[in-house]
């Protein structure tokens, strides 16, 4: 009797955690993405529910960055998730959307003065919540030297609509101009890499780091 009662916890607990996993996988866009790492790509999908929104005016209060929101009824200004101040933090998408939804929103609020930029959170797997990783409107370079000067390349990277933010040892630190879509970081990073100036071109990010 013992023996059936395990297996039947076992097959409850399966199911649980099956109908979890499909759950947070309903809740990726379908689109595949990925950015070069190296030679490789890294694939990943966006979340339809999660944007994060860096405001143009960093030194705000909760309240303040609340009411920027507010007049966009897609949004759900309940519940923020802050990151090292009020000028950054994720909210989350109010109702069931697409991916088209969700697209549209983000150009939506990038067109919002005060805004400077509003981007998805991706995920590298359909059935981990925790392997997500937030895309910055941020692209970091390393020209190859024996191809491009680094002043030639800053020049070259500055027509992707890139502004420099820091340069040290072949290293650059750039900021996307003007946000439109919030994919421009991705895009942009994508692009430069395969013009063949450089070692590495990848978005920034903040990620999920596991520690051993």
């Amino acid at each position: 009797m013992r023996k059936y009662v395990l297996t039947l916890i076992s097959l409850l607990l399966f199911s649980s955690c099956d109908q979890e996993e499909n759950q947070f996988s309903s809740q990726l866009c379908g689109d595949g993405y990925f950015y070069y790492s190296g030679s490789s790509k890294n694939y990943f999908k966006h979340s339809l529910y999660e944007v994060w929104i860096v405001l143009d005016q960093t030194d705000m209060n909760r309240e303040e960055a609340r009411s920027i929101l507010e007049k966009y009824s897609f949004l759900d200004t309940g519940n923020f998730s802050f990151g090292s101040n009020y000028g950054s933090f994720k909210v989350m998408i109010d109702g069931k959307v697409d991916c088209t939804d969700f697209k549209n929103y983000l150009i939506a609020l990038n067109q919002d003065p005060q805004i400077y930029s509003a981007t998805p959170v991706f995920y590298f797997s359909d059935d981990n919540p925790l392997s997500y990783c937030v895309l910055l409107s941020e692209v970091l370079t390393k020209n190859n030297d024996e191809v491009i000067s680094e002043s030639d390349f800053i020049n070259f990277a500055k027509t992707f609509n890139l502004e420099l933010i820091d340069s040290k040892f072949s290293t650059q630190h750039f900021k996307v101009k003007e946000v439109k879509t919030g994919f421009e970081a991705l895009e942009i990073a994508n692009e430069i890499y395969e013009s063949g100036k450089i070692q590495y071109s990848h978005p920034n990010f903040i990620a999920h780091v596991v520690l051993h």
